[in-house]
C-alpha cells in the first residue's frame, strides 16, 4: 500500500496520527493525580517514542510512494498560541496572493501586458502621452482582490478612459489568456513558511481557507503543492455566483467563515493588503498582516493586530525544525 500512497493521504494520516498522539498526551496528563512519577516519566518517554516513530515511517512512506515534500510531524501538541494566535481561535482565512503564494507577480504582469497594448494604443489613436501600466503600484490600487472586470473599470477610470463594454471584456479575456501562459510556462510557489504554517494549523485542528478573487486560485494551489491543506475556498466563481462584494466590503471573509462553520470573531484573517485589513475589522477578526518594509507600515496604519514578514515568523520556534 505505501507504494500507491499520496501526498493527500499523507497529510491526511499524519494529522489523524497526531491527534491520536495529543490525545494520548492529553490523557498521560490527567493521569499525573493517580498515577506515581516514575510510572508518568515511563509513559512520557514511550509516547515521545512512538511520535518519533510515526514521524520516521511518514518519511519512509513519502521516499517509496514519491510524495513531496514529505508530511511532518511535531514533536508536540500544537495550540493557535504556538501559531501567533489567540487561544480561543477556531480558523484561519488566508490571502492566496502575497501570503500562500507568489502569484501576485504572475498577475501583475499579466495585467501589465493585456493593458499596455490598450494603453498604447490609445496613445495612437487620441495623441496622448503613453503612461504604461505598473505592475506595482497601479495593480494594487487597482485589481488586487477584485474580479476583472471591476479592476478594469477601476483602473480605466482613474486614467480618465471610457471603454465600451464589449472592449472592456476583451481586455479581461485576454487577461485570462495570458494569466493561463504564465502558469504553463513559469507556475506559481508557496511562499516561505505558507506550507508549514497550514500543517500546523492543521495540527491545532484550526479551520483552513483561502480567499482570491482569481479565476485561477485552484490551479495555483495545486501547483504550490497546498490544496490538500485548506477546506474551503471562496474565488471568483463564489464570488460571481454569490454576488459578493470586493474587500473592503467583508463578504469574502464572511462566506470563508460560513464555509468553515466559525463566527468570524473566533476566526484569523491573514492578509497582504490593506483593503483586506479593513474587511477583517470591520467584523472583528483578528488580522495578521504579511508585508515587510513600507507595506507592513501601512497595514498597521489600517489596523492590523500584528504585522510579520512571513508565516514563519509567526511559528514557535519548536514548530519551525523536524
Amino acid at each position: 500500500m505505501a507504494s500507491t500512497a499520496s501526498l493527500p493521504d499523507l497529510e491526511h494520516t499524519a494529522a489523524h496520527w497526531q491527534w491520536a498522539l495529543d490525545a494520548a498526551a492529553r490523557a498521560l496528563d490527567a493521569a499525573r493525580v493517580v498515577l506515581p512519577p516514575e510510572k508518568i516519566g515511563e509513559e512520557t518517554r514511550h509516547l515521545a517514542h512512538d511520535r518519533a516513530a510515526a514521524a520516521a515511517l511518514l518519511r519512509r512512506v513519502a521516499v517509496v510512494s514519491g510524495a513531496t515534500p514529505a508530511p511532518w510531524l511535531p514533536s508536540g501538541p500544537v495550540t493557535p498560541p504556538m501559531l501567533g494566535l489567540p487561544g480561543r481561535t477556531l480558523a484561519c482565512v488566508f490571502d492566496l496572493d502575497g501570503v500562500l503564494t507568489d502569484s501576485a507577480a504572475l498577475h501583475a504582469a499579466a495585467w501589465a501586458q493585456a493593458l499596455d497594448a490598450e494603453l498604447l494604443s490609445l496613445a495612437h489613436d487620441e495623441r496622448r502621452r503613453f503612461v504604461p501600466f505598473d505592475p506595482r503600484d497601479d495593480y494594487r490600487a487597482y485589481f488586487d482582490g477584485r474580479p476583472r472586470i471591476e479592476g478594469i473599470h477601476l483602473f480605466l477610470a482613474g486614467r480618465g478612459i471610457r471603454l465600451p463594454l464589449t472592449e472592456v471584456e476583451e481586455i479581461a479575456r485576454r487577461k485570462g489568456e495570458l494569466l493561463e501562459h504564465g502558469l504553463r510556462e513559469r507556475g506559481v510557489a508557496a511562499l516561505a513558511g505558507a506550507r508549514r504554517y497550514l500543517q500546523a494549523a492543521g495540527f491545532a485542528r484550526l479551520g483552513r481557507a483561502v480567499v482570491s478573487a482569481s479565476t485561477t486560485a485552484g490551479p495555483m494551489l495545486e501547483q504550490a503543492r497546498l490544496t490538500d491543506l485548506v477546506e474551503a475556498s471562496v474565488d471568483a466563481r463564489a464570488i460571481r455566483f454569490g454576488n459578493l462584494r470586493s474587500r473592503p466590503a467583508p463578504d469574502l471573509l464572511l462566506a470563508a467563515c460560513a464555509e468553515l462553520g466559525v463566527p468570524p470573531e473566533r476566526a484569523v484573517s491573514v492578509t497582504h493588503s490593506g483593503a483586506g485589513v479593513v474587511a477583517a475589522r470591520s467584523i472583528e477578526m483578528f488580522v495578521v498582516g504579511v508585508a515587510r518594509g513600507a507595506d507592513a507600515d501601512a497595514l498597521r496604519s489600517y489596523g492590523a493586530t500584528t504585522v510579520v514578514e512571513s508565516l514563519t515568523t509567526l511559528l514557535d520556534p519548536r514548530l519551525r525544525v523536524g
